[in-house]
């Protein structure tokens, strides 16, 4: 879990710095690795609801 929330916080600073949010490695919303949510609604559907 820390290695989690470690990529988490350096995937926000670069995205704060710029970097394009496809880029994240984690995803800011549901707060786990991107491959683990990456086939929900909200993502392949963004004006789905959760």
């Amino acid at each position: 879990m820390e290695e989690l929330a470690a990529a988490l916080a350096e995937d926000d600073a670069a995205e704060d710095a710029g970097m394009h949010g496809d880029d994240r490695r984690t995803c800011h919303t549901h707060q786990c690795w991107a491959e683990d949510c990456a086939d929900q609604p909200m993502h392949t559907n963004p004006s789905a609801s959760r």
